[in-house]
Order: C-alpha cells, then structure tokens, then sequence
C-alpha cells in the first residue's frame, strides 16, 4: 500500500492520471476504513472477553479452591483452634516502636483471646459470643468492652484471612467475583478475588499467581471517624504442622501502616480451655 502511493506522488499527472490518483485514493481510503472497522470489532471483543473473564464466578471459586490446597486443603479446613506467639510492632507515622510480645488464643467459629507482654504490663483483650473483656495490669482493672470496641473486633474478625478463606469455600451469604490480575502494591502483582456479602459488606483478596497463597486483603472497616479502609500484607509463608501459615502480617489504614506482627510458633488444634474467656471476679484471679 505504501509503496502503491509513492509511485503515485513521483509520476506526472494528467486530468486522466488525475482521475485514477482518486480512484486509488478512495480504494485505500475504503481499505483503511475496514481495517480500522476489523480492529475496533476485534478489540471490542477482546474487552468484553474480559469483562466476562473478570466476572466468572467459577474462576473465583476455583482460585479460592487452590488457595485453600495451597495452605494444607482439609487439613486447613479442619483447624478447629490455633494458638501462636510471638511479636507485636505498633507503628506510628511510618516509625516502628518497640515490639510487645504476645500470645494468641483463637477458637472457630468466634472466640479470640491475645494477652499482651506480662508482669505489670500486661494487657489482655478477649471476646467470645457470651463475654467481651479487657485486662489493663497497668491500671490494675478488668473491664467489659465498649460497643464499639466490640464493633471493631467483630469487624476485624470477619474480614481476617482464615474467616475469609473459610466462608468463601462454603459460599454461603456472599457471592465470588473474579477480578482477574492486579497490582496490589507497587510493582507487586496478584490474582485477585472480591467476596461480597450479603449485607454490603465486602474484601478483595490478593493471591500469589504462582504459588497461590494469600498476599494480601483489602477491606472496609466503620469506625467513630467514618468508612477507613485497611489492608492486610502476608510475607514469609512457613510449614507448621503441614499447613502454611503466614509469619510476617503488615497491618495499614488509609496507605499507612499502623502494626506488624510478626510469629514465631503458630500449633493447630490444641485443647484450649472454657475458662480463658470467663471473666475474672477479681484481678487477683488474672493469670
């Protein structure tokens, strides 16, 4: 085509050569235009391709499905308790203080106790479906929580990762989307799922394209201030007991990080006892 209309600027034109210069001209200009007519319909084909691609729930399910056998499959499923150790580092305007130590008690479906350093420091914080308590050694005071601290455990509980996993495996009260590949922070990029529940509420998980674990949740959390948004970052993924667990979690509100935790032994299925969510009568029965 391109060489067609250089021979035709080089040669001298007549009012007959003139004549057929337009007949040329109007043939490409008609040539161009399908082309042009074939790549828009072939693009616009492409994209919604995609849009369907993005939107198949059964890609959704099944990359949860191989997040799941990714972490351990049933035996991951079947975590009934897990307790862990290991350090807590606040953050405050991108300056980390010092770590805490901590351990952390959890029973499905809803029970989470994490005492806080020890000694005159101690702080402990546990919420069940029946009791929700704090412990301030420094104060020297047991307290029931605030509505709206209980607010907030109940939100953070709902959007944390094994809570996430699990009720996006049953599918039940929410719905899967696939949002196809994503950069979940800068030069970082994941496969990424959006679980919508029933009532509004929603997170985005981020999932290593490989290997398949988590890299990181996204969420909305309502607090005295308005809607914040958060984001969970999962790093060194270690075996414990055959299931992969997460070892570093970097905690961020609004772009910002806020708290990394860091683990140092995480057991599953431990016999933890009734009475670590009873609420002591007295500080003296704390231990």
């Amino acid at each position: 085509m391109l060489a067609e209309a250089a021979r035709l600027e080089s040669a001298p034109l007549s009012s007959l050569t003139r004549l057929g210069v337009l007949e040329v001209a109007l043939r490409l200009s008609k040539r161009i235009a399908g082309f042009v007519l074939i790549a828009l319909a072939a693009s616009s084909q492409v994209s919604l391709a995609q849009e369907q691609d993005e939107n198949d729930p059964a890609k959704a399910a099944a990359l949860v499905r191989a997040a799941i056998a990714a972490r351990g499959g049933d035996a991951y499923l079947k975590i009934t308790t897990v307790v862990s150790r290991g350090q807590y580092t606040p953050y405050e305007k991108a300056v980390s203080g010092d770590p805490i130590a901590f351990v952390d008690y959890v029973v499905y479906p809803g029970r989470e106790r994490t005492e806080f350093d020890k000694g005159d420091s101690k702080f402990i914080q546990t919420n069940s479906e029946v009791s929700n308590w704090v412990y301030d050694a420094k104060q020297k005071m047991i307290r029931d929580q605030k509505d709206d601290q209980v607010k907030q455990y109940q939100q953070g509980a709902r959007y944390d990762l094994d809570a996430l996993l699990r009720a996006a495996s049953k599918q039940a009260g929410l719905k899967l989307v696939y949002l196809g590949r994503r950069e979940a922070w800068r030069n970082t990029f994941s496969e990424a799922v959006r679980v919508e529940f029933n009532d509004g509420g929603s997170a985005t998980l981020h999932f290593d394209p490989r290997s398949k674990l988590p890299l990181m949740i996204e969420y909305k959390t309502v607090g005295e201030t308005g809607t914040v948004n958060n984001e969970v970052r999962f790093y060194r993924w270690i075996d414990f007991s055959g299931i992969q667990f997460p070892t570093f979690q970097d905690f961020y509100r609004e772009g910002k990080q806020t708290a990394r935790v860091s683990f140092d032994t995480v057991t599953f299925n431990e016999n933890i006892p009734d009475k670590l969510w009873a609420k002591p009568l007295s500080i003296k029965e704390v231990k």
